[in-house]
């Protein structure tokens, strides 16, 4: 079995794709199966991530993805989604802006998950690690106003 398919991008800039059966959020390492990016096949090479260097582990639908799609950058058509889970605005260290939901944020955490809120963007969900993050945006419930939390790192 060759597990989640998964795209890890590292803070300072660098991409590894591959597969990994062993990630677990509340872990430092997981294993990664490094792929041909060619073929999208295993090439047998098998490293050991650290996820305190990582700006995000990306659980992808297709190692290729589209670099032409521009991905949504507004809740304004996007579906309410379920009531647990809470309408986030990520900025990261390197300026980049995430718009998603999460069911889990805390900044006692050393990361948490994030969903999409375009469903055409490739990836299914999104691993952050506190340390990549400049500002967290987070929706109160029942209102159109952020910053019920907003934490700075």
């Amino acid at each position: 079995m060759l597990g989640k398919k998964i795209v890890a991008r590292y803070k300072d800039g660098s991409i590894q794709k591959g597969y990994t059966s062993n990630f677990n959020p509340d872990k430092d390492f997981f294993h990664l199966s490094l792929i041909d990016e060619a073929t999208e096949l295993p090439t047998g090479e098998i490293v050991e991530v650290n996820v305190s260097i990582l700006k995000a582990v990306f659980f992808v639908k297709s190692f290729k993805g589209d670099k032409e799609y521009i991905k949504v950058r507004t809740f304004d058509k996007s579906p309410a989604g379920p009531p647990s889970q809470r309408r986030i605005i990520l900025i990261f260290k390197d300026g980049e802006n995430f718009y998603g939901s999460t069911l889990s944020y805390s900044p006692r955490r050393s990361g948490f998950f994030v969903f999409p809120i375009d469903n055409q963007d490739n990836s299914e969900s999104v691993f952050v690690p506190q340390g990549a993050l400049e500002k967290v945006h987070i929706k109160k419930f029942g209102s159109e106003e952020f910053d019920i939390y907003l934490y700075e790192n």
